[in-house]
Order: C-alpha cells, then structure tokens, then sequence
C-alpha cells in the first residue's frame, strides 16, 4: 500500500470514530433534554429549576445514573412544595 492509500485509511477510520462520538454526545443529551421535560410535567418554572440543578449536577462530574436520580428526588421536592 502506498502513503495516499493508507492515509485515506486513516483519515477515514479517525473521521468515522468522531462521528460516532459526535452522535453519542447528542443522543445522550437529547435523552437527558427528554428526561428534564417529563420530569418537569410541562411546568416552565420547573423545567427551568431542573435544567439548573442538571447543570450543578453535570459540573459535580456525577455518573448519569446518579445525575438522573438526583433529578427524580428533586422533582419529586419540587412537587410536593
């Protein structure tokens, strides 16, 4: 194989892994979009004070399904006021 062959190859392989870690960001993002929305049930001050608390929860490095419970029990306070 000659130099063009095998950088195309390269280009190639490392173009398809960022897009596909691209796409993986995205989704998981929509996901947690989703998941503030059905937790807010269509209240905009809510929504907005769960969109805070993702944020505080996103900078504190947590996992995601420790984020997501986080969430649940804050929504859960949220309602209950």
């Amino acid at each position: 194989m000659d130099t063009t062959t095998l950088s195309i190859i390269v280009i190639s392989v490392v173009l398809a892994v960022a897009f596909k870690w691209y796409l993986y960001c995205r989704i998981q993002r929509w996901m947690n979009e989703d998941m503030i929305k059905r937790l807010a049930d269509n209240d905009p001050e809510k929504q907005e004070m769960l969109q805070r608390r993702y944020q505080e929860l996103k900078q504190a490095k947590l996992k995601s399904k420790a984020i997501e419970q986080q969430l649940t029990q804050y929504a859960e306070q949220l309602s209950q006021s």
